[in-house]
């Protein structure tokens, strides 16, 4: 997974000229703030860790501009600047797998959400398809930086815009969730709708 991280950073920087301390700091923030995968920040810096101390990288990296050398300095200097960023704080949110899918599936129904097309949507263009669904749905089970846990979930595209918002208990009260979720994903208040407060006109009204 170490080479995981760096080309998922690589990827960041194939259109940067140069990679300055201006670059080391986008990418600090970009860690800290939208976790690659499903990675804790942690899990981050081991990855970018361990790329830098490997004595060969066996990862084809030729399709990027920089070479091994620049890239390796590059990751010196984006550890140093984690490590002064030092103590991390949780980040706003992080994907967490679908592990405990079958508990939010059929959790607590928050809100339903309006989204917007994934390409204009950070947290559409996080869904994905739920392995072995009947429903064939799509969705993104988070940890908010509040430390609540939820899921997003919608049906199939093309027409799969109207989303549940779940968690499971205990849970704290589900306005407070729901604050937590607009706070940390910035997600518009008027596309997110506390359930049982109006009628919806989309997927699976419960």
């Amino acid at each position: 997974m170490h080479l995981g991280v760096v080309v998922a950073i690589l990827y960041c920087l194939q259109f940067s000229k140069e990679l300055s301390d201006e670059e080391v700091e986008r990418i600090a923030r970009m860690i800290l703030e939208q976790p690659f995968y499903d990675l804790t920040t942690e899990q981050e810096y081991e990855g970018i860790a361990a790329a830098f101390t490997a004595e060969a990288w066996e990862t084809d990296l030729s399709w990027q501009p920089h070479g091994e050398p620049a890239i390796r300095d590059f990751l010196r200097r984006l550890l140093e600047h984690l490590d002064a960023l030092r103590p991390w704080q949780e980040p706003p949110l992080r994907p967490l797998g679908f592990g405990r899918w079958e508990e939010f599936k059929d959790g607590v129904l928050l809100a339903h959400v309006r989204l917007y097309a994934p390409s204009q949507d950070v947290l559409h263009a996080r869904l994905r398809a739920v392995p072995g669904d009947a429903d064939g749905r799509r969705a993104v089970v988070l940890r908010l930086r509040s430390g609540d846990e939820v899921a997003l979930m919608a049906p199939p595209l093309p027409d799969g815009y109207d989303a549940l918002l779940k968690t499971v208990a205990p849970h704290r009260p589900a306005e407070s969730v729901i604050e937590a979720f607009l706070t940390h994903t910035g997600y518009p208040r008027d596309r997110v709708t506390p359930a049982g407060r109006r009628k919806w006109w989309g997927w699976r009204r419960r």
